[in-house]
């Protein structure tokens, strides 16, 4: 899965793409760094609403991926904080920001499938298992 973005983002860098695509910029999202270190409530979400900022601003040329996609759901979420998914849904709705995210059928179906808003905002592409 990961690969898939790796390899679009070296296209990129290579301009082997689509003119549409050749200006863009892959940024990939970290999770484990964004909640490491947070001690207080609002922390992560003041975190990732930076990120949210930077990419809607960016005017379209960032993309964020997303691995383990499924770990947006229940993220950051305490006492009266949302959690990531709820944070990044309306920059998502209102089409300001474009992202590529990762996860398994599985977690797919368990995390994502269970949150009905923020699956109307991405669009699934299964991806078999790689020959050799």
């Amino acid at each position: 899965k990961t690969a898939i973005a790796e390899g679009m983002a070296l296209r990129i860098v290579r301009g082997d793409v689509p003119e549409g695509l050749k200006s863009k910029r892959i940024l990939a999202l970290d999770m484990g760094a964004l909640v490491a270190g947070t001690k207080f409530r609002g922390e992560f979400e003041e975190r990732l609403k930076a990120v949210v900022k930077e990419v809607t601003e960016s005017d379209g040329e960032l993309i964020l991926f997303i691995d383990e996609i499924h770990t947006l759901v229940g993220a950051g979420k305490t006492d009266g904080a949302m959690d990531a998914a709820n944070i990044l849904k309306p920059a998502l709705a209102r089409g300001e920001m474009h992202a590529i995210g990762a996860t398994t059928l599985d977690e797919y179906r368990k995390y994502i499938e269970k949150d009905k808003a923020l699956e109307r905002r991405l669009q699934t592409v299964l991806v078999g298992e790689p020959s050799v």
